[in-house]
């Protein structure tokens, strides 16, 4: 909506100060909205120094605002004419007044620091509405944020504002309005600012007020790496933290600052680090000591400790049943009656009253015996067997609750599901049911992402708001966030995460609290968001420094973050930092030394990759797609300095993943793995015809490949390679430690050269490439190569239209517009609740167009894990995989649109030969077109159609989409249509 015509009018009035309070505060809200206005505002205090330039630098100007609407050649006339007033100032300078930054009041209204020396004098803290901020809430006022009412301080002086913008200080300017509370205002200047250490760490705050902690961290971060000693961004980098829940390592930095002793700020930020550091350990505290205390019951060595649910009800529910399993006679039972009606009020239920009934109503025969080992069990003093073991006999006893509780710590492969699950339906109580269907996502949370996906949301639906314990919505979010994490879907875990965080925070559960704050470090890793992976993984291991297992996970990902910048001296210092644990290093730890084997090698490297294998053998089932990583990474470790050994063991790896049954992911990935290193070697070596003939081993291609271009990267190293319609071969393999291949991408003329003969090139872009990286230019007709022989032709069969689709609420998934395309023949349409996996699959098998417009996810390491989101069926099933699709004979061999799927909150699925293309091309589908970029409504339907009419009149596809996008590319907004790849 428009604003009032009469809002912009009062601009005048404002700037002189004429305005009352509370319409000057309108006004101001007005500003953030309203360019023309901003700029207008900036007009004047410009030409308030063109004013004073005109009359002489020894001049104080005070120019209404009425005459600095007028042009600056106007203004000069007017000052003539006698139409201002001028106060001559002594000495030819003005001096800069404290007030422009509110620096002379008593205390300070913001809790951020700026840079500007008179700016960031210091001053105590005063919290906005008497607020105590904690450690994880990021919408306190200590974040950076003002109220209303601090916004009715005077408006800064233009003639001041002039005179740093004529220093062009644009930082202090930025300052004095964001003290106002004045974001919007400020932005502009920080904009002109650069990106200095100062206006990175003005910006800070910036990001701070508007709720963008993680902003702030990244440009905090940005200064501290320009200039180490910025005390200011040091600071802004603390509360960013803060605002984050990362309370320890926030306090880590005010520490430092601290340490620099100066007067007023050294004092504050170490008082606000010991209460941070205080909260924190209260709460670990009070856990643990809870925990302990449980423990001891279990053991029969104490009372039940009723008050643990003060500390946590999650912890009480989790401890009372450990109990109820460790109370081996009829009186020890009957001890726990008056806990669990208390707890039961607490909880607002009867379940654990009826669980004690349950036991006391059956023989107690075998109890005591059964009841001691389950302790065993609990302290960690029994392995799988012992487990397994304990678990028969209590069924044979006739106690299904050990047998229940014995259950749970079994091994995923050894765990009986169908038996887990009618031992919980049994209990009658939420918290069994919730634990089973858990037990089945986490089995399939590896394998089958996408169906761990389907069984897991009707939970997450029922704990959408929900408060009850019962429902044990912190474990089943947290495995939300794992299955995220192996979908590649990076935003979605990140959002599931910080919801489980908090809940975790509210539960009083500080251990499943640091598991998330580790699992946000590799979600943000994978999503290349480095500072803040660093700074959750820093927090991990500033929580728990002596837990060897915190150690080695959080230095394997901080190893992995900067190997992932090319910073390898850091990756080998935090590899070597972690194998100083006590214990075997784990897989991440493998795949890190493999590479640095090739950059940074040491002798004793060889003996920890080792140790750290064998241990991974001992608990890796042979067979599996697990079992052939580990033989790749062995490979990788020995290719560069036995490259005969280590190309064999790579081989064994390809042919140990061909061997494990189809849509094992891991086995996909280490055959992707796998050839990449090989054809990386290849060009290493200059043997450019091996290398192209690896791509073609890859695609299982039957035919010499001819008009092709093969690209690979891995981190430093780039191969570009191709082979031209005569056979001739030319390829070109780089190194680059300063800018990874695949950001940078070099041109390759050389490599080009030989594809001049060819009407149509074929790009085999492996991932992490994209097909930018090919730099084919517009007059090429290309496409994407995503092998599987070719067609024999299109059948007859009608257009498939799939629109209007209804995914579940719980993904978060914007809606799509469901408008049919408009083209002749005969059209089968799927919209709404019709555009179901089994409808939709159905309804493929005899077309011979098919049009998809859904959101598309992908998981860019196995095909498996991309998906296209559709309307439920009647079980709940939502998503069409590509496995799915792999399953389906495409008879009609159809031209495939997948148009739409783009969205800020989803990975397109158009990720060079992997996922939804893929499956299409290998299922009988002649052709695939993708997009990856968002799509204009109205102009994708133009363009797709006229593409579409195109390719049915008989032209390539290749050709029919080269001529559309130059037909395209002159039009307004159209870069869209570069993103619009053909697979075939």
């Amino acid at each position: 909506m428009s604003p009032p015509p009469e809002l912009h009018a009062e601009l005048d009035r404002f700037v002189d100060g004429e305005l009352p309070a509370e319409e000057a505060a309108r006004f101001r809200e007005h500003l953030a909205t309203c360019e023309p206005c901003r700029a207008a505002l900036r007009g004047r205090v410009q030409l308030a120094g063109l004013a004073r330039d005109a009359l002489g630098g020894g001049a104080k100007v005070i120019l209404l605002a009425r005459w600095r609407a007028r042009t600056a050649g106007a203004a000069v006339a007017a000052l003539a004419a006698g139409l201002v007033a001028v106060v001559l100032a002594r000495g030819g300078r003005v001096e800069e007044d404290p007030a422009l930054w509110l620096a002379n009041a008593p205390a300070r209204p913001l809790e951020a620091r700026f840079s500007s020396p008179g700016a960031d004098r210091y001053r105590p803290y005063e919290v906005t509405r008497g607020e105590s901020p904690g450690p994880g809430d990021a919408d306190a006022a200590a974040s950076g944020r003002v109220d209303r009412a601090q916004r009715a301080v005077a408006p800064p002086s233009l003639q001041a504002l002039a005179a740093l913008e004529e220093k062009g200080r644009f930082v202090a300017i930025a300052e004095a309005y964001l003290v106002r509370g004045t974001p919007e205002l400020a932005r502009a200047y920080l904009d002109r600012a650069g990106a200095g250490p100062d206006a990175l760490a003005t910006r800070a705050v910036l990001d701070l007020m508007v709720g963008r902690p993680e902003d702030a961290l990244r440009h905090a971060n940005a200064a501290l790496r320009e200039r180490e000693g910025h005390l200011a961004a040091r600071w802004n980098r603390a509360l960013a933290l803060r605002a984050l829940g990362l309370a320890v390592g926030a306090a880590a930095e005010l520490e430092r600052v601290a340490a620099a002793k100066e007067p007023g700020w050294s004092e504050e930020a170490s008082e606000l680090a010991k209460r941070l550091r205080a909260e924190v350990e209260r709460r670990r505290a009070a856990y643990l000591g809870g925990l302990g205390r449980c423990r001891q019951a279990t053991l029969g060595q104490a009372a039940f400790p009723a008050d643990v649910a003060d500390v946590s009800l999650r912890l009480a529910r989790v401890c009372f049943y450990d109990a109820l399993r460790g109370a081996g006679t009829a009186e020890a039972v009957r001890a726990l009656s008056p806990v669990a009606t208390a707890l039961d009020a607490r909880f607002g239920g009867g379940t654990l009253a009826g669980a004690v009934a349950d036991v006391l109503g059956r023989s107690l025969k075998g109890r005591e015996a059964l009841s001691r080992e389950y302790g065993a069990v609990v302290t960690g003093q029994r392995g799988a067997e012992a487990i397994a073991a304990l678990a028969r006999g209590a069924a044979a006893a006739g106690q299904p609750d050990i047998e229940l509780g014995a259950m749970y710590f079994l091994p995923l492969e050894r765990l009986d599901l169908e038996r887990y699950r009618a031992l919980a339906r049994r209990t009658g109580d939420p918290w069994f049911e919730a634990l089973a269907d858990e037990k089945a996502a986490t089995a399939q949370s590896v394998s089958q992402p996408i169906r761990a996906l389907e069984l897991l949301l009707p939970r997450i639906r029922d704990c959408a708001g929900s408060e009850h314990v019962e429902r044990r919505c912190l474990t089943v979010e947290r495995l939300l966030v794992r299955i995220y994490s192996v979908l590649h879907q990076g935003a979605q875990a990140r959002a599931a995460a910080a919801r489980a965080l908090e809940r975790a925070r509210r539960e009083g559960d500080t251990g499943t609290e640091l598991w998330l704050i580790e699992d946000l470090g590799q979600v943000a890793r994978t999503q290349s968001d480095l500072d803040l992976a660093h700074a959750y993984l820093e927090e991990g291991l500033l929580r728990a420094p002596r837990d060897c297992e915190v150690v080695q996970y959080s230095r394997g990902e901080l190893a992995l973050v900067h190997h992932r910048r090319l910073e390898y001296a850091e990756a080998r210092r935090q590899v070597d930092l972690g194998t100083g644990c006590d214990r075997p290093p784990p897989l991440q730890f493998l795949a890190e030394l493999a590479e640095l084997e090739r950059v940074d090698p040491r002798p004793g490297d060889a003996a920890v990759f080792e140790r750290g294998l064998e241990a991974a053998r001992r608990s890796t089932r042979p067979g599996s797609g697990d079992a052939a990583l580990l033989v790749h990474y062995e490979g990788r470790f020995a290719l560069p300095s036995d490259p005969v050994k280590g190309a064999a063991l790579l081989r064994r790896s390809l042919q140990e993943a061909d061997a494990v049954p189809a849509g094992d992911a891991m086995a996909r990935k280490v055959r992707a793995y796998g050839f990449t290193s090989l054809i990386l070697e290849a060009g290493r070596r200059g043997d450019m015809a091996g290398a192209l003939a690896l791509f073609g081993e890859e695609l299982r291609a039957t035919a010499p490949l001819r008009c092709v271009l093969g690209l690979a990267a891995d981190d430093d190293r780039f191969l570009a390679v191709a082979v031209g319609a005569d056979g001739q071969v030319a390829g070109r393999a780089e190194g680059a430690p300063a800018a990874p291949a695949a950001r940078a991408g070099p041109a390759y003329p050389e490599v080009m050269q030989v594809l001049r003969g060819c009407a149509e090139v074929q790009v085999l872009a492996r991932p992490p490439l994209d097909a930018g990286e090919a730099r084919l230019g517009p007059e090429v007709a290309w496409s994407l190569h995503a092998g599987g022989p070719p067609p024999a032709g299109a059948g007859r069969g009608p257009r498939l239209l799939i629109s209007g689709v209804l995914p579940p609420a719980e993904l978060r998934l914007p809606l799509l517009r469901g408008a049919e395309s408009e083209s002749g023949g005969a059209l089968v349409h799927l919209s709404g609740a019709e555009a179901t996996p089994g409808r939709v699959m159905q309804a493929m098998q005899e077309a011979s167009e098919i049009e998809i417009r859904a959101h598309g996810i992908v998981d860019t390491a196995t095909a498996d894990g991309s998906y296209l989101a559709l309307s439920p069926d009647a079980d709940g099933r939502f998503a069409l995989t590509a496995a799915d699709v792999r399953t389906v004979r495409l008879k009609g061999h159809p031209l495939v649109l997948l148009a739409a799927c783009h969205s800020a909150e989803t990975v397109p699925y158009a990720h060079q030969g992997y996922g939804l293309p893929e499956a299409f091309i290998e299922a009988g589908a002649r052709a695939v077109l993708a997009a990856t970029a968002p799509i204009p409504d109205a102009d994708g339907d133009a363009f797709f159609k006229s593409l579409m009419e195109r390719i049915r009149g008989g032209v390539s596809p290749a050709t029919a989409l080269r001529d559309a996008r130059v037909a395209w590319r002159g039009k307004p907004g159209a870069g869209w249509v570069d993103s619009v790849i053909l697979f075939e």
